[in-house]
Formats: C-alpha cells, structure tokens, sequence
C-alpha cells in the first residue's frame, strides 16, 4: 500500500507546475506576482537587473529575515 501511495506522490510532483521566468515589469503588483526569475528588458541599466543572477535568485528566492522582510519584497520595486 505504501509503495502505491509513494507513487502518486511522486507523479503529483511530476505534473506540478516548475518555476518560470516571468518578464520585469510594472504588471508585477506584489510579491505573490514574482513566480520565477524575473528576466529584464535589454537596455535595462537599473542594479538590480545587472546584479540579480539566476544563482542569486535560486539562493534567496524564498529567504525572510528575522522581522519577516522577504527578499522577494526587498527586489520587487526594481523588478
């Protein structure tokens, strides 16, 4: 029974929609807007957009400092 309920499991995650990139824009309201790594237009000449890697954004995505400041709401006003 275990192995059959395993299995479903693991098929769930498969069918699970992956993280997208999503393009930077004023379309992005919140933070809940941010689903993926935010790709910026060429000619963009904001920091951000020359510092944030996609290595950078995989760390940090999902981290919350002690008084519950994401790093999602530290990057969106640049995003």
């Amino acid at each position: 029974m275990y192995n059959g309920v395993k299995a479903m499991i693991d098929k769930e995650k498969e069918l699970m929609p992956k993280e997208v990139d999503i393009e930077a824009g004023s379309h992005l309201i919140t933070t809940d807007d941010l689903k993926g790594f935010p790709i910026f237009p060429p000619g963009t000449k904001s920091l951000l957009s020359k510092h944030l890697t996609k290595e950078v954004w995989d760390s940090l995505k999902n981290t919350v400092d002690k008084h519950g400041f994401t790093f999602k709401q530290a990057i969106l006003s640049g995003c």
